[in-house]
């Protein structure tokens, strides 16, 4: 389980203030709000990439306020894929995990045999779907969505929101999407939030 208990953070204005969050094991929240809001930066927050100016964050009743990043049990998907064109999809799946069963990663994902082909050849929606696939394969306690559904054309993007979900709650994997989009909010979470 994820609680965040009175998260506050501002730059140059207020983001948020006293946020809390009780996030239970295999649900999903969507949180939707204008740009400038701070929804990417509350998932940044979340799992270590900035720095609160107060508040705490606990998982599994640890807490992981000040760890770092890779020691927090999250995971965290971009608006668009982060993956290395160097590699194979199969090596950006080593990233996430050097020993996992890739075939059945990309199995899950829809991605049969995808293993050797080269990142370039992707398609942004089959690009999102190696990043989930490698997100998993590291088996976070929490998985963290950044607009991952805003890239790509409107009937992917619903086919990508009934997958992910199927899979998330297969896995029973807790998971917070961050979007503008307040359907795909309705379509993929069980609460949506507005920031």
């Amino acid at each position: 389980m994820l609680r965040c208990v009175n998260l506050t953070k501002s730059f140059d204005k207020m983001l948020f203030s006293e946020f809390n969050l009780d996030l239970e094991p295999g649900e999903i929240v969507a949180i939707t709000g204008p740009s400038g809001s701070g929804k990417t930066t509350l998932l940044r927050c979340i799992c270590g990439l900035e720095r609160l100016d107060s508040g705490s964050i606990f998982l599994n009743s640890v807490n992981i306020t000040e760890l770092k990043p890779e020691m927090r049990g999250v995971g965290l998907i971009f608006q668009k894929p982060v993956l290395y064109p160097h590699l194979s999809v199969e090596g950006n799946l080593k990233l996430g995990s050097k020993k996992g069963d890739f075939s059945n990663a990309l199995n899950e994902v829809g991605l049969p045999n995808f293993n050797k082909r080269r990142i370039e050849t992707l398609s942004g929606g089959e690009g999102q779907r190696v990043a989930l696939a490698r997100a998993l394969l590291a088996k976070p306690a929490v998985l963290l969505l950044d607009e991952p559904f805003s890239s790509i054309d409107d009937e992917l993007s619903d086919r990508l929101v009934k997958d992910v979900k199927k899979l998330l709650k297969d896995r029973e994997c807790p998971a917070i999407l961050v979007t503008h989009n307040k359907k795909i909010a309705q379509n993929f979470a069980d609460r949506v939030i507005s920031l």
